[in-house]
């Protein structure tokens, strides 16, 4: 059994957010299950390694090219490691300066993830209080004046 470390953990990540298949198969089971939380389109379980970086690449489409998911702890149990993470994110065409939700997602969130043999096999992502609601309203297809929005 491979142990699970702080850096395998960031190894995955970088690998992940790389959106390269091959360095992403280093540490993602082919089999992966992952859920992500919300009430839009992206949101529920996504399986196997080609959904997850489908769901990565519409991360990184949706802004613009920049997603960013800053890694700041990590804690590892046993064949599991629970990360905090910052995510943030601002849509192209925002306006200058936008806060609005809509435009910018700045969150902090908990991933959790099981391991086996040196590959994750399964995650959960989650974002807490106004982070779960930013997240919801970024996706949306909606701006805060209820017009149509690019996806």
């Amino acid at each position: 059994m491979t142990e699970v470390t702080p850096e395998l953990v960031t190894n995955a990540y970088l690998a992940l957010i790389s959106c390269d298949r091959a360095e992403a198969a280093k540490y993602w089971s082919e089999d992966v299950h992952f859920f992500v939380p919300g009430r839009h389109a992206q949101a529920g379980r996504h399986v196997g390694l080609d959904a997850l970086l489908d769901f990565r690449r519409a991360l990184t489409e949706a802004a613009g090219g920049n997603f960013e998911v800053e890694l700041l702890t990590s804690m590892i149990s046993g064949n599991e490691s629970m990360d905090v993470v910052k995510v943030h994110a601002v849509r192209p065409g925002a306006p200058a300066g936008s806060t609005s939700p809509y435009d910018v997602l700045d969150a902090r969130g908990i991933q959790v993830f099981r391991w086996e043999n040196g590959f994750i096999v399964e995650g959960h992502a989650g974002f807490f209080g106004d982070g779960a609601t930013n997240y919801d309203q970024w996706w949306s297809p909606l701006n805060a004046d209820g017009h149509r929005q690019y996806l």
